[in-house]
């Protein structure tokens, strides 16, 4: 009956009494550079598509590297109590947007969790020395600690992997020919720190 009289009555979702009730707001924060480069387009693109299988809506603002107007972006973004928070930010260290709890640890945990997930033999981090007090370590620390709870094999490979393309080209493809030769026959899980770092290794995995 009530199905029915909602139908009758053309009823639809007051989504902002939903978010009152359980505050949860469905909401996730995007700040980029521009949107004139491939690469943040393109980046962006992929993200809003994810909505017909995660249904997160997105609030987007574009920079000017101006760290004035981004923080007024992320006030406001905070201010709508999101859920995640993506940033690629010209302006600020990664000390302030730590502060904002963004969760190194716990993406660390979930790409090591994958891994475990996917059978593989042999656990395998790739990133530079990252000193402790920079939140990106605690993408270390996660992974470190996933590995040891779960009792499984790893290893950290961390070193200078150059400034230039060319240069972190070289340096990736020498931790991967080590790997090759150190693990030969093992399935082997990576975890690389950043896309450019994966982009050239699935290419050498291809080659």
């Amino acid at each position: 009956k009530i199905a029915k009289a909602l139908d009758e009555l053309g009823y639809r979702k007051n989504k902002l009494a939903r978010v009152l009730a359980n505050g949860k707001s469905e909401f996730v924060g995007i700040i980029i550079p521009n949107l004139y480069l491939h690469y943040y387009s393109e980046m962006l693109n992929q993200i809003l598509s994810s909505y017909s299988d995660y249904h997160y809506k997105f609030l987007v603002f574009v920079n000017s590297d101006k760290k004035e107007l981004e923080q007024q972006y992320l006030d406001e973004l905070m201010a709508y109590k999101i859920e995640g928070l993506i940033v690629l930010s010209h302006t600020f260290p990664s000390e302030e947007l730590a502060s904002y709890h963004t969760d190194n640890y716990m993406g660390a945990v979930q790409a090591a969790s994958l891994l475990i997930h996917n059978d593989c033999d042999v656990l395998i981090h790739i990133n530079v020395p990252v000193p402790e007090k920079v939140p990106a370590f605690q993408r270390i620390r996660g992974f470190e600690d996933t590995c040891r709870e779960q009792n499984l094999p790893y290893k950290l490979l961390l070193r200078d992997l150059g400034n230039t393309y060319e240069t972190t080209f070289e340096a990736i493809k020498e931790v991967f020919e080590e790997i090759e030769a150190s693990y030969p026959g093992k399935k082997k899980g990576v975890f690389l720190a950043n896309d450019t770092y994966a982009n050239i290794f699935l290419n050498l995995v291809f080659q």
